[in-house]
């Protein structure tokens, strides 16, 4: 998939209004897929992240203000080595849950037999 067409597909899933996570663990930079999202839904450009920003993950959540779509974001940035974050996914409403990606990505790990 490239990074216009999965750009697109999470543009899509806000506009539908589903919340929506991305952790860019990419080491060797092309560009940012979080930027390329922002292009995509024709967000304000101070949304977007720096062109030397390293891994990262952000959680997307659209939600409507006096009739107006808006867009929370919560960020965190990581490097190599450094503990995966935990990010906020709404489920419904104000409903959210903490996905703890290192905790996560340990237990694959230990189920593959790898740790």
């Amino acid at each position: 998939m490239t990074r216009e067409a999965f750009a697109s597909k999470v543009a899509n899933y806000l506009h539908l209004g589903a919340s929506v996570i991305v952790i860019d663990v990419v080491t060797t930079r092309r560009g940012i897929l979080h930027n390329d999202v922002i292009r995509v839904i024709g967000g304000r450009s101070d949304l977007t992240l720096p062109a030397d920003t390293a891994q990262y993950a952000v959680s997307y959540r659209p939600v409507l203000r006096d009739n107006v779509p808006e867009l929370d974001l919560w960020f965190a940035r990581f490097g190599v080595g450094d503990q995966l974050p935990t990010m906020p996914l709404r489920l419904i409403a104000d409903h959210f849950l903490a996905i703890d990606f290192e905790a996560t990505y340990t237990e694959a790990l230990r189920r593959r037999r790898l740790i």
